[in-house]
This record gives structure tokens, sequence and C-alpha cells, in this order.
């Protein structure tokens, strides 16, 4: 599956972590099967329970962060957070919070760890929201891959993915 223009507009209208957790499973595949190496089953990009919770959040906190690194999040990149959100208050309080002080890159990272699974979903998901690349944009997308430790091979594939 991927993504032109037109495509990377629906699936922002339709604003679903399992299209980006499919997205990113699909890269990380790809870029496995080039190196060589077993593949990972999409389950390892499904998170589940108390986790999802968790994984969601550092989805978007990347999000937030990569939309601000510009120095400033624009109406539309407030719309593809907004879509990948959901509206509830507690949720509508934390992402306020979170538009004021965003995550840096290295809170990202430890939020990450060694989860090569997130580490491509959220670097997959701050690329969609930088659809069109700003200097700063760029220079954040490149510490945020070296942050997460994502292999130069691996970003292209899951940039791929999002037909950039």
């Amino acid at each position: 599956m991927l993504l032109n223009g037109k495509n990377r507009k629906t699936i922002t209208k339709i604003g679903s972590t399992a299209a980006l957790g499919y997205l990113a499973y699909r890269g990380y595949q790809m870029w496995q099967q080039n190196k060589g190496r077993a593949t990972v089953t999409q389950s390892d990009f499904q998170p589940a329970g108390e986790t999802e919770e968790t994984y969601s959040r550092t989805v978007l906190r990347t999000m937030i962060a990569a939309a601000a690194s510009d120095g400033m999040i624009d109406e539309a990149e407030r719309r593809t957070i907004g879509q990948e959100s959901g509206t509830d208050p507690e949720t509508a309080a934390w992402l306020a919070a979170e538009y004021r002080l965003p995550a840096s890159i290295e809170d990202i990272a430890a939020s990450v760890g060694n989860d090569e699974a997130l580490a491509a979903e959220a670097y997959l998901a701050a690329r969609l929201v930088c659809a069109d690349l700003s200097r700063k944009e760029t220079v954040f997308l490149s510490r945020l891959s070296q942050a997460l430790e994502l292999d130069d091979n691996l970003v292209e594939n899951l940039e791929r993915q999002l037909g950039f």
C-alpha cells in the first residue's frame, strides 16, 4: 500500500493509528527482507491493553514535536494530530499540555526505548505531519531517526510507504 499525495490526504482524513501501524509494519518488513532478516509479524506493530495507550501517546507526542519543530503548529498539522487522537476531555487536556510544551527528541527516544516497531511508527507519524518539509523539519526528522537508531534504509522504506 503505497501512498501518493491523494492517498496521504485520505489517511489524514481517516486518522487511523492502525493505518499508520500497518504502513510502519510494511516499511519495516520490506527493510528486513532486503537485509535478509527474519520478518516480524504484524502483531508486533499492534500493541494491546495498557501498552496501547502508552504507545498511542508516544506517537502523538512525536507528531506534536514534529509539527512544532519549525516553530509553529499550523492548522493542517493540528487537524492531522487531532484525527489521530480522539475527542474525549481527558485526551483534549493532555493534548493542550503537549501543544504548550512539546516533547524533546530525547524524551521521545526515551519513551520508545528499544521498541523497533514503536520507533518505526513514531518516525512515520512525524513524517506524515511534516508533509511539506521545511529546513527545520528536515533537521528534526534526521535527529529523530538518529535518536531512535533507525537505519537509513529503513527510514527510506518508511517514507516510501507514504509516497515520499
